[in-house]
């Protein structure tokens, strides 16, 4: 070793040194490309590049900074240009030493006036390079260095139970970063890591675009959901039923408000649910159907009723024209749901035989005869077997429509408080029932799961990846799992910029601050269950700053947008000046990684797949659409 720093090529000499300040005055033969010394091949010096500083038996490693010209003759009325007039000086920052070929991370000793600056071996520089990765086995190779050209490893162990930020501008090399991630950590299955991940570990993608759908990417063992919004046939997505009509997923899918809409979500639900089983039985149906009818008649006192029970009838496909029999036999009469309601009388009234009907004359021995009469009708086999047929979206439908009668008829909630909620289960009905399978069933068992949104809506595109990963996490924290983590979630989100903004406009404050509250809530605790998140994004300003800020690594390719550049110099702090001065003009495929697996910030090009295997994300090939050259 002490051989080896004797035979250091030696470019220059430290010259002034102010706090973490070093400046070293380099000699003539400092300015090649490259250096061949003693059959060892040095790279030359330049801005980010690494030397080291001998002092004593230590070799200080820095990394150069920027570099200057001063004028020995300080002659500014001399403009000649010669040589010998000027010094070239290196600024640099130090890094960490070598001691015994052991090299390590941080300021233990400064230099001194004069030490002698060399150049670093390619062993050496790798050694500063690779240091987290060096001590595991557990390798994945992801691309080189910028300055160096050397092979870049991560310790695969030590990134993957971490949260992940990937960020970057369209074209930056983003999506090929995060799939060569996963496909490099998928490749090791049954050589380096067990068949199936031993059955621990499951992966989830949320792909907004389709971008990694196609046979191959990521992994060849994966399940590929491509939820749609345009055709029933599609693939669904799977909920239990005990998920589903939890009261908080019922709130996110229609967006209730927390005050009024979910208190009546939680009654509606708990009178018609039937708890061991998870579902709205027939038999409650058509009692709650018989109780709103009754309601609407004897307290007579709202002109709203009647239309929602009318409503629940038609999602049953109950048809009043058709004549009913009773058990005699005889004509069941259901014209009292044809009424009519009489503002000046405040009163329900109906034409029969040209006599008109007011119900606030009616008795009610009437009206429950008339009710009998009704939920016999709705007991006949025909409408029994539409109602046993109903799906869970349109038993909720009748359940709110029932239980907005009972709380009308007796003054405990407002129509127009209630109302916004009704309509948004009418309309939002349709794409979940699309898009979701309330089910027991276990779908596919492999560890990765790619969940497609490209051909849904907005609605469905803001309420699904919500859904998803709540219940993704509610069922993963709930498991019996003490003090050591024995199963790992791994949900990463491409676009993600579309489920965790803090700047949408398009919904209410009170939804937007619940959305990020569960995501805020994901990446604060979820580590401590073995939950992780990875997140890629175009636009990371547009992403809720508490969330960045939690993420534990980060891969920075280039962004330009001033609002992205703060963002990421306010909440990446192990992100130096000049490693942030450098992301506007990244090229594609280069990206600066940092965070608490990598000991300083480093500058790569992450390895290109190759396109059987690389995300679909490239842009249009205008020459084969438009020209005869095919």
């Amino acid at each position: 070793w002490v051989m080896e720093m004797k035979n250091n090529y030696v470019i220059g000499n430290v010259i002034s040194i102010i706090g973490l300040k070093v400046n070293v005055l380099t000699n003539e033969q400092s300015n090649l490309e490259s250096f061949h010394y003693n059959g060892i091949i040095h790279d030359g010096v330049s801005v980010g590049s690494y030397i080291g500083i001998i002092r004593g038996s230590n070799k200080i490693v820095c990394r150069v900074e920027r570099e200057f010209l001063e004028d020995k003759n300080k002659s500014p009325d001399v403009h000649t240009f010669s040589r010998n007039r000027f010094e070239r000086i290196l600024e640099v920052s130090l890094i960490g030493s070598f001691y015994n070929r052991n090299f390590e991370f941080g300021i233990k000793r400064f230099p001194m006036i004069f030490n002698e600056a060399v150049l670093l071996t390619q062993e050496e520089i790798k050694e500063v390079l690779q240091k987290g990765a060096s001590s595991s086995k557990y390798r994945l190779y992801i691309g080189k260095s910028v300055i160096n050209d050397l092979p870049i490893e991560i310790a695969w162990e030590r990134l993957f139970n971490t949260h992940i930020g990937i960020f970057g501008n369209t074209g930056s090399g983003k999506s090929n970063t995060l799939a060569k991630l996963y496909t490099e950590l998928f490749n090791k299955e049954s050589y380096e890591i067990n068949t199936n991940f031993s059955n621990k570990s499951k992966f989830v993608v949320l792909d907004f675009n389709g971008e990694y759908v196609k046979e191959g990417i990521l992994s060849k063992k994966k399940t590929t959901l491509n939820l749609s919004t345009r055709t029933k046939n599609g693939d669904k997505l799977s909920i239990k039923p005990s998920v589903f009509w939890n009261i908080e997923t019922l709130s996110i899918l229609y967006s209730a408000t927390e005050k009024t809409q979910q208190p009546f979500f939680n009654g509606a639900v708990d009178y018609y649910l039937d708890k061991s089983n998870y579902d709205i039985s027939t038999n409650k149906i058509i009692s709650g159907l018989g109780s709103s009818f009754y309601n609407i008649f004897y307290h007579n006192n709202n002109k709203d009723t009647l239309n929602l029970l009318n409503k629940s009838l038609d999602l049953i496909g109950f048809d009043t024209s058709i004549r009913y029999k009773g058990d005699d036999g005889t004509n069941l009469d259901l014209s009292w749901l044809e009424s009519y309601w009489h503002s000046g009388s405040n009163t329900y009234y109906l034409t029969n035989s040209g006599q008109k009907i007011w119900f606030n004359t009616v008795t009610k021995k009437v009206i429950q005869e008339k009710r009998e009469e009704f939920e016999s009708a709705l007991k006949t086999h025909d409408v029994c077997d539409k109602i046993l047929r109903l799906s869970a979206t349109k038993k909720l439908r009748i359940a709110v429509n029932s239980y907005l009668i009972y709380c009308l008829s007796f003054g405990k909630a407002n129509f127009e408080h209630i109302n916004p909620v009704i309509s948004r289960i009418e309309l939002r009905s349709d794409f979940i029932e699309k898009t979701i399978s309330i089910t027991e069933e276990k779908g596919n068992e492999n560890y990765l799961t790619v969940i497609s949104l490209r051909k849904c809506n907005s609605d469905a595109k803001k309420m699904l990846p919500l859904l998803i990963a709540k219940q993704l996490y509610d069922e993963h924290k709930n498991k019996d799992q003490d003090f050591e983590i024995e199963s790992t979630v791994h949900f990463i989100i491409d676009e993600a910029h579309n489920i965790l903004s803090s700047q949408s406009t398009r919904e209410s404050e009170a939804w937007k601050d619940y959305r990020l509250e569960v995501f805020e809530e994901i990446i604060k605790e979820g580590r401590k269950f073995g939950f992780y998140l990875t997140l890629a994004s175009q636009r990371p300003s547009d992403i809720s700053s508490t969330i960045v800020s939690q993420l534990h690594n980060y891969f920075i390719h280039r962004l330009v947008n001033e609002h992205d550049l703060r963002m990421i110099e306010n909440t990446v702090s192990s992100l130096d000046e000049t490693s942030r001065k450098r992301i506007p003009s990244l090229t594609p495929g280069q990206c600066i990684i940092t965070g608490t697996i990598f000991d300083m910030p480093l500058l790569i090009q992450v390895e290109k797949l190759s396109d059987e295997i690389s995300p679909t994300s490239d842009n249009a090939d205008l020459v084969k659409l438009w020209t005869c050259d095919r």
